[in-house]
């Protein structure tokens, strides 16, 4: 019997909004619009079925002079990042205004949803074998923490209509991978088949 986990991989403002850091910068947030309403729909349906639903959040670290400190890769993925955008109690930072209900929220620092977060305990402690993957953007975060997670011998679930990249071409090229070691099927398709597998 797997013990399931459903995660919202960074449904952010500054990634997702229109008023976004990373839209005003020139990546189209647009395309994380049409995602939002299937994972709401599954929050409610993880709610019901009693289902812990964890929000995982790029987070940007500052000293004490607000410089960003720590950024690594990103200086060169997102350079804008250095200047604004993602500093933590902002509301750049802040889940979706639709992303409520989440059980638990888990800032990470890197490329990895698992790498120096408290993602692993708290999975461990909620005694999760299986994840569901939802989030923006499918070449990035979602891919990643798919891999990390089937190198940790996680049962996956990606919900092909709950994550989104800012280039389609990257999503589509994303899902032949996730393919190889995660189960992709809509989040409809995902809720009739737990219901049947219930009796």
């Amino acid at each position: 019997m797997s013990n399931s986990a459903f995660l919202i991989l960074d449904l952010q403002n500054d990634i997702c909004s229109l008023d976004g850091t990373f839209h005003k910068n020139g990546l189209d947030a647009s395309l994380s619009l049409k995602i939002v309403p299937h994972i709401v729909d599954m929050i409610y349906f993880c709610k019901k079925e009693n289902i812990p639903v964890i929000a995982v959040q790029m987070s940007v670290l500052e000293n004490a002079k607000k410089d960003a400190i720590g950024l690594g890769i990103y200086k060169k993925m997102i350079p804008f990042i250095e200047k604004e955008g993602l500093r933590d109690n902002s509301w750049g930072h802040d889940l979706l205004d639709e992303i409520k209900n989440v059980d638990y929220k888990i800032k990470r620092w890197t490329m990895s949803a698992f790498y120096h977060t408290e993602l692993a305990r708290h999975l461990s402690a909620l005694r999760v074998n299986k994840l569901i993957l939802s989030g923006f953007t499918t070449n990035g975060i979602v891919e990643t923490t798919a891999r990390e997670a089937a190198s940790r011998n996680y049962q996956l679930v990606t919900l092909s209509d709950c994550i989104s990249s800012y280039s389609e071409t990257l999503h589509l090229s994303s899902l032949t991978n996730l393919n190889n070691f995660s189960d992709v099927l809509s989040s409809k398709k995902f809720q009739e088949n737990f219901e049947r597998e219930k009796f």
